[in-house]
């Protein structure tokens, strides 16, 4: 009989995994189809996975500073980059395109599977913990940032189930292999996507007073023991998160400071914007509106789960009730944003809530709340053949709502390849600057073009406001992509500095407009994209007072190396990089300060008598926090071999 119970669990856990293999079938046998659309995979993802297994192949070993872009930027500090998330290695075994795919349905099937042994671990039945599996994995949130191309915070997601099963387990019974699972999946989220942890550990905290609350109200009588023995195993499962989480948290904890989320006004943060009945129809029926509602304000949950909800909420205890509708509402409102109060007071009291950015990005929460209790109100339905017909109809509109958003997703264009070519033929080390941002990233990560714009979300503020001054423009809110779209999309498009723009070592500057200004050689249009030759242009390493050569032996992500004539007299380098902690320059059995140029760059005193000089990224945050990192690890594992060990009398 056991045997049977195995075989039907094992079962459904199979059938999880191949619907979400079927859902991917399509995108396996064309990565294309998902892979090259103008969204955060095409654009951002695909060629930074590309740079980590360009730089893994070429250099042997893991970037932790990225120079492709924006002067370069730390890559180990950047949370985009989950340089040191395991799964990664998807990238180094197959081909970019198809292990985007690959990593897409492995998280699915991970957020199937942990959600199913949560809902088990309510004592659910299993086609309801089934039910719940379907309805958190298949929810329009993951399906809707899939098309989006969210692909680290689909895989963040995926974990959050396993993270509040190992709360259930701490606090019902606690043991440590439970607390050190869940310290596991919040370092990972951490490591994937900062803002989903952070939502994540908030979760955690509001789940544990709930279970005082409601044991209280069960047992009317408080019980400080068990409270304080539940408080320090989360303390404990606090510590081990953040000994794991080490050795990303401390390079990024140095870059957020100098980046320009640390300047995020409100206004910046209570995104997406809202009016009542656009909130409204994304609720309950984004069918009215469904091209106008994107990843971030499309609230609604699907008809299935919503119903199967409110059949399951009625038949909670009244405390739940009360507990699960005050934290409703408090939710509503905070993504609600600006509309209310409410997120102004979270903005102004609860610590790192600017860094986050978005409203609704803490909705997968509710998503598996709602599956929860959904599968809670399936409970009532006894005959089999009804529930997998109501599954049925949900993974229908699923389907439908996903494959419907990445259909609608534009590709990007990859006619203009002469342009690439062309730039690929100059065998010189150069940067690209385009005006208009009017480059394709995927064919800049594939000839290897260094270009002083860029995309990412996180971006150094003193290197942002040099660019503003090199574009010749003006931009003071929050942006993504640089130059942002606001500055060139009007009337009177910006015509960039030249001077600043060669300090940079930009060599050639693109547009989708005519650029004047003598500084400026107009060499050929390549389809809508003039290209410019720049006439102030400088090169990557040169000496400040001096027109002696250098010459670039050794150009590597995490290290540069460079050769010049010996002088008797100290001479000053100075690099078109950017200056930022944790370079240092050796050379004749000495290590040299690496200092700040003028507001972004680097420059070197070179003792005389130098001909070799050696620049490496080995940014202290990061020694300190794998220190921290490898201590933890050493520290579980002998507890381990502890556990292991026979008990002998």
């Amino acid at each position: 009989m056991v045997k049977d119970k195995k075989v039907t669990e094992s079962l459904f856990l199979v059938i999880l995994v191949s619907l979400s293999l079927i859902f991917f079938v399509p995108f396996f046998l064309n990565p294309h189809l998902l892979t090259i659309k103008d969204n955060d995979l095409g654009r951002t993802y695909i060629p930074l996975f590309t740079f980590i297994r360009e730089s893994f192949y070429s250099y042997k070993s893991l970037p932790l500073w990225r120079p492709d872009q924006l002067m370069g930027e730390p890559f180990i500090g950047n949370p985009l980059s989950s340089l040191l998330y395991p799964a990664n290695i998807l990238f180094l075994i197959f081909p970019v395109n198809f292990a985007s795919v690959f990593f897409y349905f492995c998280h699915f099937s991970l957020a199937a599977i942990f959600t199913y042994f949560l809902a088990r671990s309510f004592n659910f039945s299993k086609p309801s913990s089934f039910a719940a599996a379907i309805f958190y994995t298949f929810s329009t949130k993951m399906l809707l940032h899939t098309s989006a191309g969210h692909i680290t915070m689909i895989a963040a997601f995926s974990y959050f189930p396993l993270v509040f099963l190992s709360l259930r387990k701490v606090l019902i019974s606690p043991i440590f292999s439970w607390i050190v699972i869940g310290s596991m999946s919040l370092t990972l989220m951490y490591v994937l996507y900062p803002t989903i942890f952070y939502y994540s550990a908030i979760f955690v905290i509001i789940y544990w007073f709930y279970r005082l609350l409601a044991d209280w109200w069960q047992n009317k009588t408080f019980e400080p023991q068990k409270t304080k023995k539940q408080f320090l195993h989360l303390i404990l499962m606090a510590l081990v998160t953040f000994g794991l989480s080490a050795i990303v948290l401390f390079p990024q904890a140095e870059f957020s400071p100098l980046s320009t989320r640390s300047s995020l006004r409100l206004e910046d943060v209570a995104q997406p914007l809202w009016n009542l009945k656009r909130f409204l129809i994304s609720l309950f029926f984004p069918y009215m509106d469904f091209a106008n509602l994107d990843h971030e304000s499309f609230l609604y949950l699907g008809i299935v789960p919503s119903l199967l909800f409110l059949t399951g909420f009625l038949r909670l205890p009244t405390i739940k009730k009360v507990f699960l509708i005050s934290a409703g509402v408090i939710t509503l409102l905070f993504v609600a944003g600006l509309s209310t109060p409410i997120f102004k007071l979270a903005y102004d009291f609860i610590p790192f809530l600017k860094y986050s950015r978005i409203t609704t990005r803490l909705w997968f929460i509710v998503v598996l709340i709602v599956a929860l209790i959904a599968a809670y109100g399936l409970e009532k339905i006894k005959r089999k053949s009804l529930i997998y017909l109501v599954l049925i109809v949900s993974l229908i509109e699923s389907f439908f709502i996903g494959y419907r958003k990445i259909i609608t997703v534009p590709n990007l264009s990859f006619k203009n390849e002469a342009l690439y070519q062309y730039l690929d033929s100059d065998q010189d080390i150069f940067r690209v600057y385009c005006t208009s941002y009017c480059f394709n990233p995927q064919l800049i990560s594939k000839y290897k073009i260094q270009t002083l714009h860029g995309e990412t979300p996180i971006q150094g503020a003193d290197f942002i406001e040099f660019l503003a001054r090199a574009g010749n423009y003006q931009f003071d809110k929050f942006a993504v992509i640089f130059p942002p779209y606001q500055v060139w999309q009007k009337a009177n498009p910006p015509q960039p500095n030249a001077y600043l723009l060669g300090l940079t070592n930009v060599k050639y500057v693109a547009s989708t407009y005519e650029i004047k200004g003598e500084n400026l050689l107009f060499l050929d249009k390549f389809q809508e994209i003039y290209l410019y030759l720049n006439k102030k242009y400088r090169p990557r390493v040169y000496f400040e007072n001096s027109n002696e050569q250098v010459k670039i032996k050794k150009y590597s992500p995490n290290q540069i190396v460079i050769e010049f004539a010996k002088a008797p007299v100290v001479q000053t380098l100075i690099f078109s990089e950017n200056f930022y902690p944790g370079w240092f320059a050796y050379g004749a059995n000495q290590k040299f300060k690496v200092e700040k140029q003028e507001q972004i760059f680097r420059k070197v005193i070179v003792p005389a008598g130098t001909s070799v000089l050696e620049l490496k990224y080995q940014p202290e945050s990061l020694t300190f926090g794998k220190t921290i990192t490898i201590a933890t690890v050493i520290a579980l594992i002998l507890w381990y071999i502890h556990k292991r060990q026979p008990i002998t009398r």
